[in-house]
């Protein structure tokens, strides 16, 4: 990179719906297309705040259905449960710092009654010398989005944004680069 310089992704909350054990290993959270919801393929790389790759960074991807659920104890809304799709996940950053995996479109949910999430995907990236960013993926132009206590906070909501594409006739795509 010509600057030599990536800003560093923003933090968001953990969450009440964090795992950090029994989590699959795989690059398809849909179950092989058999999860309900709009399928997408997220991808990018790990980079340091010089740009450099970051390999073999360990990235735990959480998020809920569809229907607004999570598959945790903690979630004890009267959403709809899918059980086929595997909303929990890590994976691992290549060589190069590239990572890849393939989800749903998570669905909102409400945490009263005056207050809806907007669809995120919480990730915890890892890296081999002990750096550690926890942050949440948020959708480009989603209507909830101004409204959400945690995304209104972020000042560059561009670092957090996905940007749907579609890159062929069965799914859509989003690049996003990781600063840790």
């Amino acid at each position: 990179h010509a600057n030599n310089f990536c800003s560093i992704t923003p933090k968001q909350p953990t969450g009440p719906f964090y795992k950090s054990k029994n989590l699959s290993s795989v690059t398809d959270m849909t179950n092989g297309g058999r999860a309900i919801g709009e399928v997408i393929e997220i991808k990018g790389r790990v980079l340091d705040n010089k740009c450099n790759p970051q390999p073999s960074c360990q990235i735990k991807i959480w998020q809920a259905n569809a229907f607004g659920k999570y598959n945790h104890e903690n979630d004890i809304s009267k959403n709809k449960i899918d059980i086929d799709f595997i909303g929990y996940n890590k994976i691992i950053t290549d060589r190069l710092g590239y990572y890849k995996f393939i989800t749903i479109i998570p669905g909102s949910y409400k945490i009263n009654k005056s207050i809806i999430r907007p669809p995120h995907i919480h990730i915890l990236v890892e890296a081999r010398n002990g750096k550690k960013l926890t942050t949440q993926l948020y959708f480009k132009d989603h209507p909830f989005n101004n409204g959400d206590f945690l995304y209104k906070n972020i000042k560059k909501k561009t670092l957090v944004n996905l940007s749907l594409s579609k890159i062929n006739n069965k799914i859509k795509s989003a690049y996003l680069n990781i600063v840790i």
